[in-house]
């Protein structure tokens, strides 16, 4: 896609298989079960949805209310700055991201931790490619990220 339409996008997410053995299984014996009995499978884990669900709701009801530090707002900028993004919509994008990461977990206010989660959905597409980096996106925003998001 072109740069101008992949800035619209808030977050984008990298979806790799799985590495670890033990989380290859699970998935697969899960979508076996799914398989076997869909129903059975979407009843057997209704609760856990239930739960998922009522965590969404009051995080939507809570996020306006999160707070972002100027502290953490200069850490976002710097890192936005170091990665080379343009505009503005790389920093609206990680405080909104942050923020939510916040509310879902409860709290009022955005933690370093909560950038550093969000940064490479927020940011990784906003790059502009260099043909002579053999570095990943992904690689380069955690570079950035061990330079401006430190305590």
């Amino acid at each position: 896609m072109r740069p101008q339409l992949l800035d619209r996008f808030g977050l984008a997410v990298e979806v790799r298989t799985p590495q670890d053995l033990g989380e290859r299984i699970d998935v697969l014996r899960k979508r076996e079960a799914f398989e076997r009995d869909p129903s059975g499978f979407v009843a057997a884990q209704a609760k856990a949805q239930a739960s998922l669900s009522r965590r969404l709701v009051r995080a939507r009801k809570q996020v306006g209310a999160v707070s972002f530090s100027d502290a953490l707002l200069l850490k976002a900028t710097d890192l936005c700055r170091r990665l080379g993004t343009d505009g503005l919509r790389g920093e609206l994008s990680l405080m909104r991201a942050a923020k939510a990461v916040a509310a879902l977990d409860g709290r009022n206010a955005v933690e370093l931790a909560d950038l550093r989660e969000v940064a490479p959905m927020a940011l990784r597409h906003r790059l502009r490619r260099d043909p002579l980096d053999e570095t990943d996106s992904s690689g380069r925003v955690r570079r950035a990220m061990d330079e401006a998001l430190v305590d």
